[in-house]
C-alpha cells in the first residue's frame, strides 16, 4: 500500500541514537483529527452553560461559581497534569480517556436534576481532564516529529485545532435554530467520542516516547522541577505569558458588551469569536514554517506587539462592524501563539524529561491570566467605563511585550539537520514529503 511518509536524516552510527521511523499519513491525520475535535470539545460549551443554568432557575450568582469551578479545576491541575504526562507512557490512552472523560461530564448535565451537588462537582472534573488536552497534543506532536519537526507540525496542528473553533460555533448556531440547548451537550459527548478514535489513528510505533517527554541521556532520570524553575529563560518567559494573557483573556468578552452596549446584534457579537478563528487558521500554518525559518523570538514577538495595537484601536471606535473586524487582530496573536510556545517548551527542556511538565507551568500562566483578567475588567468597566479599561489592558500587553522582546533569548539551536544528542531518538526534520512504497524510505 502506498502512504505519503515524512523523510528523516542520516541515522547517527551510535548505537543508543536510533534512526527515527518515518511519520506516516495516517499519524499525521490522527493527530491533526484530535486537534480538530478536541478544540471542538472545549470551544463550544462554556457560552451555551450559562443559558442552560439560567433556563433551569439558577441565580447569576450560582451560575458564576459553576462556571469558576470549571476553569478552577483547569487552573489547578494545568502543572500536575504537565508532570503526570512527563511520566506516563501510554500517551495515546491517556488523551483518549480524558477527552471521553469531559464528554461524559457534559452528556450528563442535561440528565441529572439541575442542583448544584450534582452539577457543580461535574464541571470541576471536566476542568481538571481538559487540563491533559495541552500537554499530551504536545508530547505525542514531539514524539511524532521530534525537535527538528516540531514547530512545523504544530502548526498545521494548530491550524487543524482553530478550525475545531470555527466549525464548534457553525455547529452550535446551526443546532440552536433547530433544538434545545441541551442538544449542545449531548454533541460534546459524541465529539468526544470521535476525539477518542482519532488518538488512536496514531500509530503507535512512529511516537518515540522518550522523546515526547524531551528526551534524556539513557539510565539518566529527568531534571527535577526546581531545577526547571530556576532557568531564568522560563522565568522569563512565564512572566511575559502571564502579563499577555492577563491583557488578552477579557478582551473578547468586553468587545461583546461593548457591542451589546452600542446596540450591536447577536449576529455581531458571534462574529467577533468567528473573526478571530478565521483568522488563525492561516496564521497557525504559517507561524509553523516562519518558526523554522526566522527563530521562535521574532515570530513570537510579532503576536506580542499586535495585542496592545488591537486594545487600544478598540478605544477608538463605536462601530459595532468596526470592533468585529478589529478583532481579526486577535487571530494573528492567538494564532502564533499556539505553534510557538509549544516549540520554545521543547526547545527550553530539551535533554531534561520536563517538556510536558513546562508545558503545564506555562499554562497555569495563561489560566492565571484569564482569571484576574476577567475579574479585573468588571471592576474596571464599572467605575471607569470602557475606553479605561482598554487603556489599562494595553498598556499590561505593552510590558508583556517589553519583557519578552527585552529579556528572552532566542531558543532555537542549530540541531535542525542533527542527531539529538541528548535524547534516545533523532531529531525529525520533516524536509520532504514523497511516496513511499511499502513503509520502505527509498
Amino acid at each position: 500500500m502506498t502512504s505519503a511518509l515524512v523523510s528523516v536524516p542520516v541515522p547517527s552510527t551510535t548505537p543508543q541514537h536510533r534512526p527515527a521511523p518515518p511519520l506516516s499519513t495516517q499519524s499525521w491525520m490522527g493527530l491533526n483529527a484530535a486537534n480538530f475535535f478536541l478544540a471542538e470539545i472545549g470551544g463550544v460549551v462554556v457560552p451555551f452553560l450559562s443559558k442552560y443554568l439560567v433556563e433551569r432557575g439558577w441565580r447569576d450568582g450560582s451560575v458564576g461559581v459553576a462556571i469558576a469551578l470549571g476553569g478552577l479545576g483547569v487552573f489547578l491541575m494545568q502543572t500536575p497534569a504537565g508532570i503526570l504526562v512527563d511520566r506516563i507512557r501510554q500517551r495515546r490512552a491517556l488523551l483518549a480517556g480524558a477527552s471521553i472523560l469531559v464528554g461524559l461530564c457534559f452528556g450528563l448535565l442535561p440528565l441529572l436534576p439541575a442542583r448544584w451537588i450534582y452539577l457543580d462537582p461535574l464541571l470541576f472534573l471536566a476542568g481538571m481532564s481538559r487540563s491533559f488536552f495541552g500537554p499530551l497534543l504536545g508530547a505525542l506532536a514531539l514524539g511524532l516529529a521530534g525537535h527538528a519537526g516540531l514547530n512545523r507540525l504544530m502548526g498545521t496542528a494548530q491550524s487543524y485545532d482553530h478550525a475545531g473553533n470555527f466549525a464548534s460555533a457553525l455547529v452550535a448556531i446551526s443546532l440552536l435554530a433547530w433544538l434545545p440547548v441541551t442538544s449542545i451537550f449531548y454533541t460534546v459527548a459524541a465529539v468526544s467520542l470521535l476525539a477518542a478514535a482519532s488518538v488512536f489513528l496514531i500509530r503507535a510505533r512512529e511516537v518515540d516516547e522518550e522523546l515526547a517527554c524531551g528526551g534524556r541521556r539513557k539510565n539518566q532520570p529527568p531534571a527535577g522541577f526546581l531545577t526547571l524553575l530556576r532557568d531564568r529563560r522560563v522565568a522569563i518567559l512565564f512572566a511575559a505569558v502571564a502579563l499577555f494573557h492577563l491583557a488578552n483573556a477579557p478582551v473578547m468578552p468586553l468587545v461583546g458588551l461593548y457591542i451589546a452596549r452600542l446596540g450591536g446584534s447577536n449576529a455581531q457579537v458571534a462574529c467577533v469569536v468567528l473573526a478571530a478563528q478565521a483568522v488563525m487558521v492561516p496564521v497557525a500554518w504559517l507561524a509553523g514554517r516562519l518558526g523554522e525559518r526566522w527563530g521562535r523570538k521574532p515570530v513570537f514577538a510579532i503576536g506580542f506587539f499586535v495585542l496592545p495595537l488591537r486594545i487600544v484601536l478598540y478605544s477608538l471606535t463605536d462601530s459595532p462592524w468596526m470592533l468585529v473586524a478589529l478583532q481579526t487582530l486577535d487571530g494573528i496573536g492567538a494564532g502564533i501563539y499556539g505553534v510557538i510556545i509549544v516549540a520554545m517548551c521543547a526547545d527550553l527542556t530539551r535533554g531534561t524529561g520536563r517538556f510536558n511538565a513546562l508545558q503545564g507551568l506555562i499554562a497555569t500562566a495563561l489560566s492565571a491570566g484569564g482569571v484576574v483578567g476577567p475579574f479585573l475588567a468588571g471592576f474596571v468597566v464599572q467605575y471607569l467605563g470602557f475606553a479605561a479599561a482598554f487603556y489599562l489592558f494595553a498598556a499590561i500587553a505593552a510590558a508583556a511585550a517589553l519583557v519578552f522582546v527585552l529579556f528572552m533569548p532566542e531558543t532555537m539551536n542549530s540541531f535542525a539537520f542533527s542527531r539529538d544528542p541528548e535524547g534516545s531518538a533523532m531529531a525529525r526534520a520533516p524536509l520532504r514529503v514523497a511516496a513511499k512504497q511499502d513503509g520502505v524510505t527509498q
